[in-house]
């Protein structure tokens, strides 16, 4: 998962996904403005096919919270299922 989430990443934010890492964030991507937060978590529903709630958008402020989020977003759809 976490590689798609580097691809997914790395497509919007137009970085090289193997720069992508525990460090990489909101505050220390320069390519990483409001715009293309939207345009992130658009292609990460579209990729997981997930739908994240405001709060959770508002969260995922660097890989490291995008990879939380969504493990817990997964692991929740399949608890209800």
């Amino acid at each position: 998962m976490e590689d798609q989430i580097k691809r997914v990443m790395a497509d919007v934010l137009v970085l090289d996904a193997e720069t992508i890492d525990e460090s990489t964030t909101q505050d220390s991507t320069a390519s990483w403005d409001s715009l293309r937060q939207i345009n992130l978590v658009i292609a990460l529903e579209q990729e997981f096919s997930v739908s994240f709630e405001v709060n959770e958008i508002e969260s995922m402020l660097s890989f490291t919270d995008i990879v939380e989020t969504l493990e817990r977003k997964i692991s929740q759809a399949v608890h209800d299922q």
